[in-house]
C-alpha cells in the first residue's frame, strides 16, 4: 500500500484539554476537539475519498510536534495545507478565510469584519468558515474576535479561546484589551 494512503489518529493531552489529532502523510488533516472532531465524522470522509485508506490509531508525529512547539511556547509557522481539498471539501470561500487567518500574528486578533473586508465575504460567511476549520489552533480561528474584541465564537469554547489567546499573548509580550 502506497505511503499516502495511510492515515494515523491519536488523542493529544494538551493544556485547554485532549485534543483529537489526524494526519497523513502531507500533514494534518484534523487537529480538533473531541466532541467537534466526532461531529466532522473525518474517519467516514477520510475512507470517502478511497476506500483502500488505511486508518488506525498512531502517532502523529509531525503534528504532534507543531503542538508540543506551540503549547512550549516555541510556536512555528504552519505552511498552508494545500493537500487539504484532497482529503476533504474545501470550498474557495473557506481557503480565502484559513489564507487570511493564517495572516493574523501571533497574539494578535482581528474581527469577523476585517477578515470579511480582506476577503470580500460577509462576516456571517467568515463565521461559517471558521466552523468547518477542523486544523484548530494551526489555522488560528481562534485569533477572530467579535467587532468590540469580545470573545465570540469559538468551537472549542470561550474558555479554550481565552487561553490560547493569553497563551499566545504571554509569549509574544501582547496584552489583550
Amino acid at each position: 500500500m502506497r505511503q499516502e494512503m495511510r492515515v494515523e489518529w491519536t488523542s493529544y493531552a494538551s493544556p485547554v484539554g485532549p485534543i483529537t489529532v489526524v494526519e497523513c502523510a502531507a500533514g494534518p488533516l484534523v487537529v480538533d476537539y473531541p466532541a467537534r472532531a466526532a461531529a466532522v465524522r473525518w474517519a467516514v470522509r477520510v475512507q470517502g475519498v478511497t476506500p483502500s485508506v488505511d486508518v488506525h490509531e498512531g502517532r502523529c508525529a509531525a503534528t504532534r510536534a507543531w503542538l508540543d512547539d506551540y503549547f512550549g511556547g516555541r510556536p512555528r509557522r504552519f505552511p498552508f495545507p494545500r493537500y487539504l481539498a484532497r482529503w476533504f471539501e474545501v470550498s474557495p470561500a473557506q481557503l480565502a478565510v484559513f489564507r487570511a487567518l493564517r495572516r493574523i500574528p501571533l497574539g494578535e486578533t482581528r474581527s469577523y469584519d476585517e477578515i470579511a473586508r480582506i476577503t470580500g465575504l460577509h462576516p456571517r460567511q467568515i463565521g461559517q468558515c471558521l466552523a468547518a476549520n477542523h486544523l484548530a489552533i494551526l489555522i488560528p480561528c481562534h485569533r477572530v474576535v467579535g467587532k468590540d474584541g469580545s470573545l465570540v465564537g469559538y468551537g472549542g469554547g470561550i474558555n479554550r479561546k481565552r487561553w490560547l489567546l493569553g497563551h499566545e499573548s504571554r509569549r509574544t509580550g501582547v496584552v489583550l484589551r
